[in-house]
């Protein structure tokens, strides 16, 4: 089985937010929604996320560009945008997903996803990453 397969496998036996898998094994798993706690495990692998396989439940533009700079290798989601596509292609990530849509959309499903909009226009992972830290940061 590939780490791409074994993640993939845990994302849905647990119900998982995502699954992070290198060599043969589960790295790192997620329960929370949003991005917030996928940037956080990324922080906590550093360089352990190189050559890692990410199974995600929605990957927009945002989880591609945490991706691409931690330096997964494949990703997988049972829903893709375009742009997450684009942004992983860039960097010769594979991406297998079930559904490819235009845009991830927000949960009203009546404009983009506020993490799609905001990384739209931003080419670079570091500085993708450095906006998204900041849209989720707590506000006092």
């Amino acid at each position: 089985m590939t780490d791409l397969e074994l993640a993939k496998q845990a994302l849905f036996a647990d119900s998982l937010a995502f699954a992070i898998a290198k060599d043969g094994a589960i790295l790192w798993t997620g329960r929370r929604d949003g991005i917030g706690e996928l940037i956080q495990t990324v922080d906590e692998l550093g360089t352990a996320a190189q050559g890692a396989s990410l199974a995600d439940k929605i990957v927009g533009k945002a989880v591609a560009m945490v991706a691409r700079r931690a330096g997964i290798r494949a990703v997988y989601s049972p829903l893709a945008s375009a742009a997450a596509r684009d942004a992983l292609a860039r960097e010769h990530i594979s991406l297998e997903c079930d559904r490819l849509v235009p845009l991830i959309l927000n949960k009203r499903n009546d404009g983009p996803c506020p993490m799609e909009r905001l990384t739209m226009s931003i080419s670079d992972p570091a500085e993708a990453l450095a906006a998204l830290r900041e849209f989720i940061r707590p506000k006092a």
